[in-house]
């Protein structure tokens, strides 16, 4: 029997598990993950190559007594809250461990392979996307206020969206390196669109090129149709030797 990994899929929310196609599955939409993640929509990932299956080539379901599937299963839930923690936008879920079946349990370490593979794909999704935006829709202002915006874009399955980008700076004349540098007082973000919602919870500055260039990690919830998703994105801010800001 081929194995696959089956999701289920609402705008976003990917659930886990290990397993073959069941007669329900198998009239659902049959693709690779593309990216466009809709209500009710539900994805079957072609069979596991042996690249996907990881060390040993297998992914073949196991026999586990209840200790060793409660042991199995706290393990799922670790390796996808590690993912969730890099807020990429996408909302992986384990299925409550009733919901397994005996086909369902495999490795941990095939279960990580599993669910990095999803991953990958979607990280792909959203590379593609984003690269198609043009850079020229990137334009950066200096308010009245002194205050520098610009345009980020985050990807949420299957729309981008823009965000604008406030950085309070403060420039003074360094005499060792006889030019202007520029310091972070304060970043804001909000969204340029009425499509969702943004919240921002935090940011993390750090200068680089020997002050040149603030790289700014920004983190957010971005909130749609009731359901809301972490993002985490990053952008630069350069200084040029007269203290204008880009």
């Amino acid at each position: 029997m081929r194995k696959y990994l089956y999701v289920g899929i609402l705008l976003g929310t990917i659930v886990l598990a290990g397993g073959s196609v069941n007669e329900e599955t198998e009239g659902l939409v049959k693709e690779e993950m593309k990216g466009v993640l809709t209500d009710g929509q539900a994805i079957e990932v072609d069979p596991l190559s042996d690249t996907d299956k990881g060390e040993g080539g297998s992914v073949a379901s196991l026999e586990l007594t209840q200790k060793e599937k409660e042991d199995y299963y706290k393990q799922y839930i670790e390796i996808v809250e590690q993912v969730m923690q890099k807020k990429m936008g996408i909302n992986i879920k384990v299925p409550p461990m009733e919901q397994f079946q005996s086909k369902d349990w495999i490795e941990p370490k095939a279960y990580e392979t599993m669910v990095q593979n999803m991953v990958d794909r979607y990280l792909t999704v959203e590379r593609e996307t984003l690269n198609a935006v043009s850079p020229t829709t990137n334009k950066v202002v200096t308010n009245l206020n002194g205050e520098t915006t610009t345009t980020a874009y985050i990807y949420i399955p299957d729309i981008t969206c823009e965000i604008e980008v406030t950085g309070k700076f403060e420039t003074q004349y360094n005499a060792y390196h006889d030019r202007q540098l520029f310091k972070l007082e304060n970043i804001s973000t909000q969204a340029a669109s009425s499509v969702g919602t943004w919240e921002q919870t935090s940011y993390e500055a750090s200068l680089i090129d020997g002050g040149l260039t603030y790289s700014i990690r920004i983190e957010g919830i971005y909130s749609l149709n009731g359901l809301s998703l972490e993002k985490a994105f990053t952008i630069e801010f350069h200084c040029n030797e007269f203290g204008k800001i880009y």
